[in-house]
């Protein structure tokens, strides 16, 4: 039989009084210690590396960049964004095609590197990605590797209905729903041109840009394929806000 040391009751109330105070203010410690943690944290840390800071265009591109575009609300917050980073665009209707769904879409009409040929059809969040990766990758790239910077960026389609690598066998492409772009060559101001097929395995300046954009895009993009992907790639990268991440 165990026996239990007798208590007065006053004297046990105040034993657990003292324990929930202690506990109360342990825990109130640690709000202020995690309340000055982040307060630290907003005051000292660049802006595009903290998930809740707005994106803008004008921020370089950070840990938290990718984060920040995939969860931009469709409609008008992504718009807005691109408007006030001096991004113009076109609405372009809904419409569903079988699996292929056009949704909160748009065309890039200014403000950045012309698109060639015109009227890429992509969702804003895709587009959004894009004159982030466009501003602050390939630009910056452009200016330090090849000394000018890029004036028309050709690509191989948007939106497209049609499954990957346009087989029955293959999963609806991303494609489809308007959520990637194919970038297949780059033309500068100063008349240089950079492809894809021709210098990716150039050990000199345009190749290094093209590995490089190639890497800046993963930290932007859901998915970014390129030629060390597979041989259905040699010729462009592969940039879409679908389910990732992936970077080859």
């Amino acid at each position: 039989m165990v026996f239990r040391k007798k208590v007065h009751p006053k004297v046990d109330r105040w034993e657990k009084r003292q324990t929930r105070a202690a506990r109360f203010t342990g825990f109130g410690l640690i709000l202020i210690m995690v309340g000055g943690i982040v307060a630290l944290a907003n005051w000292v840390t660049p802006p595009q590396h903290l998930p809740w800071k707005p994106l803008t265009l004008a921020q370089p591109v950070g840990v938290a960049t990718s984060v920040k575009v995939a969860t931009t609300p469709a409609g008008a917050d992504c718009r807005a964004i691109l408007t006030k980073g001096g991004v113009t665009f076109q609405d372009v209707p809904d419409q569903t095609d079988g699996f292929c769904v056009i949704h909160d879409a748009l065309t890039l009409t200014g403000g950045m590197s012309a698109l060639h040929p015109i009227g890429a059809v992509m969702t804003c969040r895709e587009a959004l990605a894009f004159s982030v990766w466009e501003k602050q990758v390939v630009q910056p790239a452009a200016s330090a590797l090849l000394g000018s910077p890029v004036q028309t960026i050709t690509h191989f389609g948007a939106y497209s209905c049609r499954r990957r690598y346009g087989r029955a066998d293959q999963p609806v492409s991303e494609h489809a729903l308007a959520n990637a772009i194919d970038v297949g060559a780059f033309t500068l101001a100063n008349g240089q041109t950079v492809t894809v097929e021709k210098d990716w395995a150039d050990p000199g300046p345009k190749g290094q840009f093209l590995h490089q954009i190639r890497q800046g895009a993963c930290g932007v993009f859901e998915t970014v394929l390129s030629p060390d992907y597979n041989a259905e790639h040699h010729n462009h990268l592969h940039l879409d806000m679908g389910d990732g991440p992936v970077c080859h």
